[in-house]
């Protein structure tokens, strides 16, 4: 039956019930009809530019203030400059916030989770959705971490907020990153919206499988770089390790809250807040790094089984913003000043307080949600640049930790809440409705700045025998022709004194 024979215009969403409608008349013809309306509505505002009725973290007008740091940001970061945006996609917010990204070990995809459950497998140059891993859940559950496995190829982990964490597995899309496809689109997210609308809660996508299931909800995952165990972090306070092959909990870091009144806050070993953050150290398979609501950050060593091994206090983390490089680790706080703090685990101290030094004076506070060190091993093997985005600055910023200078920074629509890098392309994501990729460079990484001096072909300086070092080749009859010219020199050279008197005397 077609739906525009009949006339559903009369029906509303809100007091719609299937003992209403005739018998010619289907619930999902109404909520077509319903779902048709909404976009028109919204497309309309969208021409007229009229406020939306909903409240909206992306959508929203730029100040003059702003208008003038934009131009101010593009001429001291971009101009003249190979920082350019490749590309920035936007796409409907029913899909969700950007709560999470990962790119893959090649570089070729980048895995996104979004707060609907939501999880894609988009191009890693271009940001085209190339495959849906995973269906939006129902009800929306977000997606907070992502981790890639070590020792499988093509495999991904999820720590969702339902208490699951889901083992993904990553098809083989054979797309180039130096030359795209024009459209490479396998699967439409919107297509799953109406899944979830007309026909219940969709399947699990054949791509994604529950792996790991707990009651509370998993904040937080790291897997350890030996590759064979997982920390995941939950939002009763406890971390958990698990053995992948076994799927088994070896160890259990939890406290009850009835026993922390007995113990003195120095000898706490427990984190008594949600774990929001969760690192291991890619160096060391031992050693992970984890950050709560208790607003400590604590270094763990799954050699320890009584709790962990180091503790820092003043760290008030509120999203995934800790990261781990060689003997150091890089935090990021939610406050307004110095939230960007430096770490270092063998002196057990901290090194530093990343003070901004150029950052534009109009900005209301930095709200770090994410940070993490630049992940190109040619330009940042010693951990010198980290990437930071929150509430604060809307932009992603490139900071020099030593120099704790902006190398560039990159504005953001609204909230940055996820940053991932592979080489010289960072992609983020956030509260906005819009996909990011930028190419970051720095001009001090120019290997020919200044031009090379010019050697002179002859050194008249020198004498013929070391003269003939500078013109040594390959070719037989080039040596010769050099060696004759060489010598052809030396006969022509100025005459002593006395054989010139004796000359004048002869004639």
């Amino acid at each position: 039956m077609n739906m525009n024979d009949c006339d559903i215009s009369g029906y509303n969403l809100a007091t719609y019930s299937r003992f209403n409608l005739s018998k010619s008349l289907s619930d999902i013809n109404v909520f077509v009809q319903d779902y048709r309306d909404r976009i028109n509505r919204s497309l309309q505002r969208i021409e007229d530019c009229e406020k939306t009725p909903f409240v909206s973290f992306g959508i929203r007008k730029l100040s003059a203030a702003e208008l003038v740091w934009l131009h101010d940001n593009r001429d001291r970061f971009f101009k003249d400059t190979q920082n350019d945006t490749l590309v920035e996609t936007h796409y409907l917010s029913e899909c969700g916030f950007i709560t999470s990204m990962l790119f893959t070990p090649d570089g070729d995809t980048i895995i996104v989770g979004h707060s609907s459950g939501l999880i894609q497998m988009r191009h890693g140059s271009t940001g085209t959705v190339l495959c849906t891993l995973r269906n939006i859940q129902f009800p929306p559950k977000p997606v907070h971490a992502l981790e890639y496995s070590l020792t499988e190829d093509n495999i991904c982990y999820a720590a969702c907020i339902d208490g699951t964490i889901y083992r993904i597995e990553i098809p083989h899309v054979d797309t180039s990153v130096e030359n795209p496809p024009a459209y490479c689109i396998r699967a439409d997210p919107m297509l799953e919206s109406l899944n979830l609308q007309f026909y219940g809660s969709p399947g699990i996508s054949s791509y994604s499988t529950p792996f790991i299931s707990q009651r509370f909800e998993a904040l937080s995952l790291g897997i350890l770089a030996d590759g064979t165990r997982m920390a995941v972090g939950y939002g009763d306070t406890s971390i958990k390790v698990y053995d992948i092959e076994t799927q088994e909990a070896e160890l259990t870091y939890k406290v009850h809250k009835l026993r922390l009144q007995f113990i003195p806050k120095k000898l706490q070993r427990m984190h008594f807040g949600q774990v929001v953050a969760l690192r291991a150290h890619p160096q060391k398979p031992y050693m992970f790094a984890s950050g709560a609501w208790d607003n400590t950050l604590r270094i763990w060593d799954v050699r320890c089984k009584v709790g962990c091994v180091m503790t820092f206090e003043g760290v008030n983390m509120c999203g995934d913003s800790v990261d781990l490089n060689r003997e150091q680790c890089l935090v990021g706080s939610w406050q307004p000043t110095e939230g960007l703090t430096l770490w270092d685990l063998t002196a057990r101290k901290l090194i530093s307080i990343i003070r901004i030094q150029n950052r534009r004076p109009d900005v209301d506070g930095e709200y770090i949600y994410t940070c993490r060190y630049w992940q190109s091993i040619d330009y940042n093997r010693k951990g010198k640049y980290g990437i930071i985005g929150g509430s604060g600055t809307n932009c992603v910023e490139v900071v020099n930790l030593h120099n704790r200078y902006i190398t560039c920074s990159y504005p953001a629509p609204g909230t940055v809440l996820a940053v991932t890098s592979f080489q010289e392309r960072i992609a983020f994501g956030g509260t906005s409705s819009a996909f990011s990729i930028v190419s970051f460079y720095d001009p001090k990484h120019e290997k020919d700045k200044y031009e090379v001096p010019v050697e002179p072909d002859f050194d008249y300086t020198k004498t013929p025998s070391v003269a003939l070092t500078l013109f040594q080749s390959d070719n037989e009859d080039v040596m010769s022709t050099q060696r004759s010219h060489s010598f052809d020199m030396t006969s022509t050279r100025p005459t002593t004194p006395a054989t010139d008197t004796s000359k004048s005397n002869a004639c």
